[in-house]
């Protein structure tokens, strides 16, 4: 017997342990804010995303074509003047290499709360299958109507089709006597 009263007692304890409220669980995240926030953490990362956008400008690389056209025939023209071949050396060299084009880096860094939008998702979730319960009992009360308004029409055929035999049975003299003319 003192058996069965542990038993009954570790049950009564358990079910009512294993009751959590949402206000039940509020105090126990209020209780423990650096648990709560850990868990939340877990269950609910941040996305962080990085893109990288490369835009080149245009107009800076069109000047700087310009630039460097007006500066090779500068040089030309002072080479054509007989300078040293040393120097025409090192300023051909200066020459060949032509400047880099001029773009800008946008570095895009996005971060994501995943916890609001698994609120989203479980909100349409149970949006969606609240519509399905309400579309399935419409669909019965269509497949209802239809199925009465069908016997609502048998019974209007068939009682036209009485009313058509009564007034012949009425006016069958009257039509036999049209017949013979």
């Amino acid at each position: 017997m003192g058996k069965y009263l542990v038993f009954l007692y570790s049950l009564v304890l358990y079910l009512l342990a294993s009751c959590s409220t949402p206000n039940k669980l509020h105090k126990i995240m209020d209780k423990l804010p650096e648990a709560s926030a850990k868990e939340c953490s877990r269950r609910y990362p941040i996305k962080e995303t990085i893109e990288t956008v490369t835009i080149a400008d245009t107009a800076m690389l069109q000047q700087y074509e310009i630039e460097f056209q007006y500066m090779s025939y500068l040089i030309d023209s002072l080479l054509s003047a007989n300078c040293d071949t040393v120097i025409v050396e090192k300023i051909k060299q200066v020459i060949t290499k032509i400047p880099c084009k001029p773009t800008i880096k946008y570095i895009i860094k996005t971060q994501e709360n995943t916890a609001k939008s698994q609120v989203i998702l479980d909100s349409c979730q149970k949006m969606s299958s609240l519509l399905h319960k309400k579309l399935d009992k419409e669909i019965d009360n269509v497949s209802k109507l239809t199925a009465k308004c069908d016997k609502v029409k048998g019974q209007r055929n068939w009682l036209i089709w009485l009313v058509i035999a009564l007034l012949f049975w009425t006016f069958r003299k009257v039509i036999a006597i049209l017949l013979k003319r």
